[in-house]
């Protein structure tokens, strides 16, 4: 059967070469590398917090990578990481996302945004750990 939504104009291997091209205009190949670097300081910066915290565990089937961060609550269930989830998008101050690793539910925490800070990481991660604290205080 003819999938026809993959024929779509922004999936050609025109239209992706077009967008890497801007891409490469506005940034710059060094642009691109600095901009790499960056994210890779700043994920190292959240991987050490999780590594020292005894609330959160790296999860060991998807290991840190380029600025994206899996973890769990650790020594809890998945309801409980889905819970945990909705509680830090419910501050409004941070956003992070989830996926399933085999039956595991894992938090992913990405620090590669464009214009985004060491102070705004730091930010974010300070709400995760502040509605741990909270969260699970109240679900022991």
């Amino acid at each position: 059967m003819v999938d026809f939504e993959h024929w779509q104009l922004p999936l050609g291997r025109r239209f992706r070469a077009l967008k890497l091209w801007f891409v490469l205009r506005r940034f710059g190949a060094n642009g691109i590398r600095q901009h790499v670097r960056h994210s890779l300081v700043l994920r190292k910066e959240v991987e050490s917090r999780v590594r020292d915290s005894d609330m959160f565990e790296l999860e060991p089937s998807a290991p840190p990578s380029l600025s994206l961060i899996c973890f769990r609550l650790a020594g809890r269930s998945n309801e409980d990481q889905l819970a945990f989830l909705a509680a830090v998008k419910n501050t409004g101050r941070c956003f992070i996302i989830h996926t399933r690793l085999g039956d595991r539910i894992v938090l992913r925490f990405a620090c590669g945004g464009i214009e985004q800070t060491k102070a705004d990481v730091l930010e974010g991660w300070e709400v995760v750990e502040t509605t741990a604290a909270g969260w699970c205080a109240t679900k022991v």
